[in-house]
């Protein structure tokens, strides 16, 4: 599979989550409870199938999951080392948020540390956000 193949289903991936992670935290009343249960399994789904194309994908092809170390932070080649921490971070908060969603059906006393962990999840999403936007959008204003 090409380069630009690998980043086209990366980009879908990034879509389908961001798009199902929204869905599920405007809808998480109880007039709209099915369509958040259905946005909060999507969320899963998509973190289940990027999951398990990072394990089984070589680990020199773009679907690898990132593997962030602090030696990572000395060698300035490619991509930030940040990157890679933000996408475990964004992975755990998201997937912990879905998983306890999911959860949260058969032990009604997991649905406060659901939203709690969904709101946590929002801030890990800003600093995402935050961190692209100074990236890309720095490299843009000082000509890089």
């Amino acid at each position: 599979m090409s380069p630009k193949r690998h980043h086209t289903l990366l980009k879908l991936w990034h879509a389908w989550v961001a798009g199902a992670f929204l869905v599920a935290y405007v809808t998480a009343d109880e007039d709209t409870y099915a369509m958040h249960l259905f946005a909060g399994y999507a969320v899963l789904a998509a973190i289940a199938a990027r999951l398990l194309a990072g394990i089984f994908a070589p680990a020199s092809s773009p679907l690898g999951l990132p593997r962030p170390s602090l030696a990572s932070f000395s060698v300035r080649k490619g991509r930030h080392p940040l990157f890679a921490w933000l996408a475990a971070a964004l992975l755990a908060a998201v997937g912990l948020a879905a998983a306890t969603g999911a959860l949260a059906d058969g032990a009604p006393w997991l649905e406060d540390p659901h939203e709690a962990i969904a709101q946590a999840s929002l801030w890990v999403i800003g600093g995402h956000m935050a961190f692209v936007a100074f990236i890309y959008g720095g490299k843009r204003l000082l000509g890089r």
